[in-house]
């Protein structure tokens, strides 16, 4: 399961005062806070950790940008094509927002830290083909594994719903400084 940092229920995260953490541009329009947004990201994160390793993304997934669909089935089709079946699963124990950008060009984005538990392993042809990604000639070593992803998230609709958008995987040093350090 998915704990939030700093996640919670204040009458559904929807005002229109101009003092909040997030606000639109309009006044009329309504705004929503920290707390909503990373409710929403949560309930994101956690269709995404819900996904089967080898099931695609159905177009029908409103928590997911229809670009980042195409680049993750597109991905998975990559490895249908050299017979690679995937095997485990990850889960999230924590999410800390990094960053909120209401006015980023092409509408409001938000990134997250996300903190967690990779047990995935890449299998072709019956055979362990997971690469360690510090060292790409070796095996990664078994057993699970704390990873660290800055997920990227945007808004169809000015902060009601969010949209994961980009997942990137967190290394060296930029993992160790990351709140999934503590």
């Amino acid at each position: 399961m998915t704990t939030v940092a700093g996640c919670g229920d204040n009458g559904g995260g929807e005002t229109t005062e101009s003092s909040t953490t997030f606000s639109s541009s309009t006044s009329s329009q309504p705004t929503y806070d920290e707390d909503h947004v990373m409710d929403q990201v949560q309930k994101a994160n956690t269709a995404f950790n819900a996904v089967e390793p080898n099931a695609t993304i159905p177009d029908t997934a409103a928590w997911a940008t229809a670009a980042y669909r195409k680049k993750y089935n597109d991905g998975l089709a990559e490895y249908r094509d050299i017979g690679a079946v995937v095997k485990g699963k990850v889960s999230s124990s924590s999410l800390h927002l990094a960053s909120s950008k209401p006015d980023a060009p092409g509408g409001w984005d938000v990134t997250v830290y996300n903190c967690a538990v990779s047990t995935q392993r890449v299998y072709i042809d019956g055979k362990d083909a997971t690469t360690d990604p510090e060292n790409p000639a070796e095996t990664l070593p078994k057993g699970p594994r704390h990873e660290v992803f800055l997920d990227s998230y945007t808004t169809p609709d000015g902060g009601k719903t969010w949209q994961l958008n980009n997942t990137q995987l967190v290394k060296g040093k930029k993992a160790e400084e990351s709140p999934c350090a503590d």
